[in-house]
């Protein structure tokens, strides 16, 4: 029989109407296909983050030395602009039920990765009030908000389909890594050199994702809906309640995300009592990523031989211990070595935390499911990070405290491994219980 789809049927091996590489390819190579694409738009997503990305130091240190903010309050911006992350349910919901110019992920992540590059070019028009700079990053949080969870549906899919959570979800943490590997590079010199101007690299990398998305990727237009579409998206929702697994795994992420906040107090320790430059802070960043990076490379290759409970176990154990390395950070030298540390075990800790969250989505929900852990996710880091930055500023800038406090929350996760559902994490990557029954509804 020919591969060929007949009229009007989507083309063989598509992914939910999505189409990665030639009709008659092996799932291998669409497989890479679809992982480059995905790739490709974690990678921007990281380079435009306003917190993390190539302008974020430009960001910190405008709010900080012009705006003169405390860490407190600093922290507390950063928990106003990613309100539009608590959205993501809602957002996840809209791209699952809802199409865009008839498609489901396509229009979604063309429209929107727009607008986030047309409202990084207004940014900098913003820079002597707070009250604009606030609502401005909120909006431009709301586009990225929409195109990361469109992504994440998407990546979902994919891996599912492929039997490819793991390596999927660590090509998603690796180009992260390489995203803050170039942020390490570059963010100090943007916030010395172009401060606030750095905004518009921001601007033309978005633009230029929002290219590659229309130009690269293919889906079938659906038929307008029916009559009956809002009754169905309603229980649609309601169903995904009943996933036990999806909301073990949710708990899970939120029990991880709620350590008390490190970075807003690191910042401060290294710019206020070590005197680090904003270049050099930058390129602690870069040291830190480049060895995330490599953590993604190992974990690629370990994830189809070793089961992801013992993954789980022995990158949350790595974590633990690194984080207590931070009270070697005086000076120049170990800072390097314990940024190098830290990146890598933060990455083969975090890498199959991933892997067991696009496990315990269920497939039908995809952009809402993945949309709806990670929500919750924003939620507690935001709380956290406040938390970390009171507690830091209580205790008069005590940063061995704050190591303490990071360490112990992360041996806290320890004692929850076991009591994870074993269908999601006795099995290695692209094999187990197909995704539909590990996303198996309670009675």
């Amino acid at each position: 029989m020919s591969g060929k789809a007949g009229p009007g049927e989507p083309p063989a091996g598509a992914i939910n109407g999505l189409s990665f590489g030639r009709e008659d390819q092996p799932a291998a190579a669409r497989l890479r296909s679809a992982m480059m694409l995905v790739g490709a738009g974690y990678l921007f997503l990281t380079l435009c983050d306003y917190r993390e990305g190539i302008a974020n130091l430009a960001l910190r240190f405008l709010l900080k030395d012009h705006l003169y903010l405390t860490a407190t309050q600093l922290a507390g911006f950063f928990a106003i602009t990613k309100l539009a992350w608590y959205c993501k349910p809602f957002a996840g919901l809209l791209a699952d039920n809802v199409r865009l110019f008839g498609t489901r992920r396509k229009g979604y992540l063309v429209v929107f990765s727009t607008g986030a590059g047309v409202l990084w070019l207004v940014l900098p028009l913003a820079h002597d009030s707070y009250g604009f700079m606030l609502w401005l990053v909120v909006a431009i949080n709301f586009a990225l908000m929409m195109v990361h969870t469109t992504l994440g549906g998407m990546l979902v899919e994919v891996g599912q389909t492929l039997g490819a959570t793991g390596r999927i979800s660590a090509v998603r943490s690796g180009v992260e890594s390489l995203g803050w590997l170039l942020t390490g590079l570059v963010s100090g010199w943007i916030a010395t050199h172009l401060f606030h101007y750095g905004f518009l690299i921001n601007a033309a990398l978005m633009l230029v994702l929002a290219g590659l998305f229309a130009k690269t990727l293919r889906e079938n237009k659906a038929p307008p809906a029916g009559p009956d579409k809002p009754k169905r998206t309603r229980a649609h929702f309601k169903e995904l309640f009943r996933h036990r697994t999806l909301w073990t795994a949710a708990g899970f992420w939120m029990l991880i995300k709620f350590s008390p906040g490190f970075g807003t107090p690191l910042f401060y320790y290294q710019s206020e009592t070590l005197g680090f430059t904003p270049q050099y802070i930058g390129y602690l960043g870069f040291v830190s990523a480049a060895a995330g990076l490599g953590g993604s490379l190992v974990y690629m290759r370990i994830c189809r031989h070793i089961a992801l409970r013992r993954l789980l176990w022995l990158g949350v154990s790595l974590h633990t211990a690194a984080a207590l390395a931070y009270f070697g950070y005086r000076s120049v030298g170990p800072a390097i070595v314990i940024e190098a540390l830290y990146g890598l075990c933060t990455a083969l800790a975090f890498m199959p935390i991933f892997d067991l969250l696009a496990r315990a989505t269920p497939r039908n929900f995809a952009a809402l499911g993945y949309a709806l852990i990670f929500s919750l996710g924003s939620l507690s880091v935001s709380g956290s990070d406040l938390m970390g930055s009171w507690i830091f500023e209580q205790f008069h800038h005590s940063f061995a405290g704050m190591i303490l406090l990071n360490s112990g929350s992360s041996a806290v996760v320890l004692l929850v491994i076991p009591f994870l559902p074993r269908l999601l994490t006795a099995h290695r990557d692209g094999e187990g219980p197909a995704p539909e029954t590990a996303a198996t509804p309670a009675p």
